[in-house]
């Protein structure tokens, strides 16, 4: 008992937190409120260093790039407003002497409207124009890559047979279309070597089209000289950019048109002519059997007056400084440098790591279709329009990438690609129009110019510890009960001695 005893008086005199009678305490309306707004201020404190504490951090730093990766993949969406997917092609260069030109794979030109209507005029289809070329035992062979132009000379280079119809104002143009069932219209330059070699076809198909009875009246063909200075307002009218364009207008109507696309030789013309008369004869007859009097034949593309190009997918690029370039390309055309427009909308542009499974390229080509790509990477470049404001001017756009990684709390890590863009445009010193040399016949093109930096930023994310959390717990609630036990213990003994004098 006397162990037990002087035990109990051992573990007394350890206790720190001894206790004062209630008898010898004073309660105080003052030291009620504050006791009230301390324990408020301990529960919002709490309330805040819980959240932190289930939250994570993040940390940034900045390290050398020890990736291994030869290649990296730039994917992207871009819309070019004015320049057809015939004549669009997506060309790559690099420090290293890459240069790949008219890339094809892993990319996917969709036609649609300049109108900014949304509307899709169909996949793009690669185009081969043939030469007719007469082998030495007499056979016709053809070569693919240029035009196939030549044509057995039509009789009646005669005085009744009327010279080719040149046209040179807007006010012809629309005179000469609109009277005729069927026009089609050559538009070339004197400077252009293909628009040379269709002047002998276009002549022998005028020819034949007036010796063939059945067709006079209903259809009629004419030439547009752009280079001429007073057809220049006609062709930026009809927004011409690639020479020879033979457009065909049909029905009366000079606000649609379609692109002939066939083989540039009078005998394909001829049979064109004479199907699409064929298909208007029957055509024109719906109208009158539905009670559809504002019918028109070809009514599902009266509103469209040009052609722009989608494209979108992914190359791969070397880790060096390049450029990605779009520009008209053709090898059956030319091009005048102050006919082309090169505007542009940019959906998405990422740079990513490349994907080597096959589900993981077609959900990545799906994402970029739809403009939904932060599955891929992190894109400056999203959503902006880019015009051009002068003739003959490049748009160009500088891409500084800084490869990133993303570490999170478990210590997984994710490699991505973040980029600042700057823009410019520039015109050529020496751009003339309708220049003779090749050289100064620069094409105005969209690039996108890359540089990827040596240095990596690393993010890590942090979770504090349970230990953290308590301590800093015990830290809130006993500094908050010692600071208003001084607020209290102060004012008391102020007021009381201010009562005392």
């Amino acid at each position: 008992t006397i162990h037990r005893g002087r035990m109990g008086v051992s573990v007394r005199s350890a206790h720190f937190y001894r206790k004062v009678p209630k008898e010898l305490t004073e309660g105080t309306a003052l030291g009620g409120i504050i006791s009230v707004v301390g324990v408020l201020t301990a529960l919002v404190l709490v309330y805040y260093t819980s959240a932190e504490h289930l939250s994570t951090s993040r940390r940034t730093q900045l390290e050398l790039d020890v990736q291994t990766d030869e290649f990296i993949e730039l994917a992207f969406n871009i819309t070019m407003e004015n320049l057809p997917c015939r004549f669009s092609s997506i060309d790559l260069f690099d420090a290293s002497g890459t240069k790949r030109l008219n890339i094809t794979q892993d990319l996917v030109k969709l036609r649609i409207s300049t109108l900014g209507d949304g509307h899709v005029m169909g996949m793009h289809e690669d185009e081969l124009w043939y030469d007719e070329v007469e082998a030495e035992d007499g056979h016709i062979e053809f070569k693919p890559g240029e035009a196939h132009l030549t044509f057995e000379d039509a009789e009646g280079e005669a005085a009744d047979i009327p010279p080719l119809p040149t046209l040179t104002t807007v006010e012809e143009f629309d005179a000469f279309a609109e009277g005729k069932e069927l026009a089609l219209i050559a538009f070339g330059a004197a400077w252009c070597p293909w628009s040379k070699r269709l002047d002998p076809v276009w002549k022998a198909l005028h020819n034949n089209l007036f010796l063939d009875g059945g067709l006079l009246g209903i259809v009629d063909i004419a030439s547009v000289n752009c280079a001429a200075p007073e057809a220049r307002g006609l062709c930026q009218a009809q927004g011409i950019h690639a020479f020879p364009s033979i457009r065909v207008y049909r029905s009366h109507n000079t606000h649609s048109h379609e692109e002939y696309r066939g083989e540039r030789s009078a005998q394909e013309l001829l049979s064109f002519i004479e199907e699409s008369v064929e298909m208007n004869d029957e055509l024109s007859e719906w109208p009158m059997e539905q009670g559809l009097s504002d019918w028109h034949p070809l009514s599902h593309i009266s509103h469209i007056s040009g052609e722009g190009c989608q494209i979108w997918g992914q190359v791969r690029i070397s880790r060096v400084p390049g450029s990605l370039r779009i520009a008209a390309q053709s090898t059956s055309h030319s091009f005048d440098p102050l006919f082309m427009n090169v505007t542009h909308h940019v959906d998405s542009l990422v740079f990513k790591s490349p994907s080597h499974d096959l589900d993981s390229r077609l959900s990545e080509a799906k994402a970029l279709s739809q403009s939904h790509n932060s599955s891929v990477g992190e894109a400056a470049l999203r959503h902006d329009s880019f015009v051009m404001h002068e003739q003959g001017t490049t748009l160009k756009h500088y891409l500084k990438v800084v490869p990133t990684r993303r570490v999170d709390v478990q210590g997984r890590g994710l490699d991505t690609y973040e980029y600042s863009a700057n823009y410019n445009e520039f015109r050529q010193s020496n751009l003339r129009p309708h220049a003779h040399q090749e050289q100064q016949r620069l094409v105005p093109n969209t690039i996108f110019s890359y540089d990827v930096s040596p240095y990596r930023v690393v993010h890590r994310d942090h979770a504090s510890s349970v230990g953290a959390y308590i301590t800093q717990l015990c830290a809130v609630v006993g500094g908050v009960f010692t600071v208003f036990g001084l607020i209290d213990g102060m004012l008391y003994t102020g007021i009381k001695a201010i009562k005392a004098d």
